[in-house]
């Protein structure tokens, strides 16, 4: 019976987001920019000066303590120089989402602002774990934010188009004392990493970012991208044991078995890795508060 809800759920939930706009263009083109091996830095800056929203917000970006600049950034091409093109790919996605799924409507069980303290935290961790791996994985760390920004994507769909499911999962997870993904599983029959992947797909992200969006809960069957998936399954990881969560309490999901081991991450550098999830909240929430 759950199989059969969960069905229709998923078809309604694919026919609201086929009613979805598609990416704004400056957004959608930039993605196209940053993975044409062809593309310069001014034609990124030129691209971006279309959209003064946009251009506002990253140079509010680049100049705050978000990044640390150690001097004022003036232009779009000087930001798209210094902070490269897929953190400008990462602040164009995000703020483009957040516009679209405001996160009204599923009540006082789903918590916006946590739901992007979250995300942020986690983008932040997963950059920091691909700075550490890059000598022997090459994973790009600005690859491994944007993944981390956009991996519990489902969930804000939840909230926009179901979020009476949405609220009844929220609540039973607390009462259960259950992960998330299980509880949307129990309630919904459907989980917000099959959601994110259909939205991925009518958004033409790339298959990395993709496959961090189905696989981030069970890395070890993503056909493709298992470092990048695996990178944002520990910072959420991560980000869950220093207490990140969608709220007081939420029960962690269930951590791979051997990805400490496939990243190599030790004791230590998992502890030095929750002490920075935990210093980043304040930062995370000026990211939420230039973007949103």
């Amino acid at each position: 019976m759950t199989a059969v809800r969960g069905e229709e759920r998923y078809r309604r939930i694919v026919e609201s987001i086929d009613r979805l706009p598609s990416l704004p263009a400056v957004a959608g083109r930039l993605i196209d920019v940053v993975n044409s091996p062809d593309s310069s830095a001014d034609d990124a800056a030129e691209l971006i000066e279309k959209d003064p929203a946009l251009t506002s917000k990253l140079l509010r970006l680049a100049n705050s303590a978000f990044y640390g600049m150690p001097r004022t950034i003036s232009s779009v091409s000087s930001a798209v120089v210094i902070l490269g093109f897929n953190t400008i790919r990462s602040v164009a996605l995000s703020a483009s989402i957040m516009k679209m799924f405001p996160g009204k409507g599923a009540g006082a069980a789903f918590d916006h602002a946590r739901f992007w303290r979250h995300s942020i935290v986690s983008a932040m961790i997963a950059r920091s774990i691909a700075r550490r791996l890059f000598n022997f994985m090459m994973i790009d760390p600005e690859s491994a934010f944007c993944a981390g920004i956009l991996h519990d994507i489902g969930r804000l769909i939840f909230a926009q188009f179901a979020p009476e499911d949405c609220g009844s999962a929220c609540e039973y997870a607390k009462a259960n004392s259950v992960p998330l993904v299980d509880a949307e599983s129990a309630v919904m029959g459907i989980t917000h990493a099959r959601i994110g992947s259909i939205l991925a797909d009518k958004w033409a992200l790339p298959p990395d970012l993709e496959s961090a969006l189905v696989f981030h809960h069970d890395p070890g069957h993503a056909p493709s991208g298992k470092e990048l998936v695996s990178v944002v399954h520990l910072a959420d990881t991560v980000c869950h044991a220093a207490s990140v969560d969608l709220w007081e309490g939420e029960a962690a999901p269930r951590p791979w078995d051997g990805v400490r081991e496939y990243l190599r991450i030790g004791d230590d550098d998992y502890a030095a890795l929750q002490e920075e999830a935990a210093k980043s909240i304040e930062r995370s929430d000026e990211f939420f508060s230039i973007i949103g």
